[in-house]
């Protein structure tokens, strides 16, 4: 039965294949190597995660006043990053995301707000990152003891500004085999059917966005501040010795732009006085949470 549903899906979905095809050929051969030690093992007391932020891109923006450092992931995927970083019992924070990668790991921390459980935009397919910054500043004001880790979606697909708008309308189908889902703007990108130019635009476009929500909140946050991503992104970037592009963030590979990360620590006059208690329970719906990462691009 696995062998006809997979049949099945590369003849519904090829570019989705050719896609996974082509991150399973360049794995083994990839260039570079991962870090040993975690970019986010740093003193903070509130940790801002910008998904799939590349260092160069943020770079260029620079939209503080503190240096952008260049730090190296360990990972090129949020599973990954998960996996390999803020392990153990981490009972002195709490985790605001907006991320559905995070319900595998919430047993971590104190308590998780999983914002897109009731903040996700059905009609741009994400959670806004305006919601995700009201919602960091209502933890921030009830957990005072706490760190804080805050998981905007920006600049990770889907794409929320104006030039992502119209890509969007490249993205859907009306024929019935995939009625009312979206094409990877990866799988668009591969294909052809969408330029390189289009995608990095509206691609700064979201960053810009979520941008101006992380200034606004770290405005009313007390403690020491690192802003950061837990991976970069690919544009059509050959990462090994084969002649083959690679788009969005594949897992385990790593590769320069998907590992090179910003790392920013913004100024700050105390640290928080931070307390570990028992955590609260926390539960999410499997069916929920696939149907949100198949809005991400995660899941054909």
């Amino acid at each position: 039965m696995n062998a006809i549903n997979s049949f099945q899906k590369a003849i519904r979905f090829p570019e989705a294949v050719r896609r996974k095809a082509a991150a399973t050929l360049v794995r083994p051969v990839a260039y570079g190597s991962y870090p040993a030690e975690s970019h986010v093992n740093h003193e903070w007391d509130n940790l801002i995660i910008l998904d799939a932020c590349r260092y160069d891109a943020l770079k260029s923006l620079n939209p503080f006043a503190s240096e952008i450092q260049k730090a190296r992931s360990n990972a090129s995927h949020t599973t990954d990053f998960l996996q390999r970083n803020l392990q153990g019992d981490r009972f002195d924070t709490v985790y605001v995301t907006a991320s559905p990668q995070v319900a595998s790991y919430e047993d971590r921390f104190f308590t998780v707000d999983h914002v897109w459980k009731d903040e996700w935009s059905e009609n741009q397919r994400t959670v806004l990152p305006k919601s995700v910054t009201e919602r960091a500043l209502a933890a921030h004001k009830e957990f005072q003891n706490k760190r804080l880790v805050v998981h905007y979606m920006q600049p990770h697909y889907p794409f929320i500004g104006p030039t992502g708008s119209q890509l969007d309308t490249h993205a859907t189908f009306t024929g019935g085999l995939r009625e009312r889902r979206h094409l990877s703007i990866w799988e668009l990108l591969s294909s052809g059917k969408v330029s390189v130019e289009e995608v990095r635009t509206a691609y700064e476009e979201n960053l810009e966005l979520v941008i101006e929500e992380v200034n606004r909140l770290v405005k009313r946050l007390d403690g020491k501040t690192v802003v950061t991503s837990d991976h970069g992104n690919l544009f059509g970037e050959r990462v090994s010795p084969l002649p083959i592009n690679i788009y969005g963030h594949p897992s385990n590979i790593p590769a320069k732009n998907l590992i090179e990360v910003p790392l920013v620590e913004l100024p700050y006059e105390s640290r928080r006085k931070v307390t570990t208690e028992v955590p609260s329970e926390s539960t999410s719906e499997t069916e929920e949470i696939e149907s949100r990462l198949e809005d991400l691009g995660y899941l054909q």
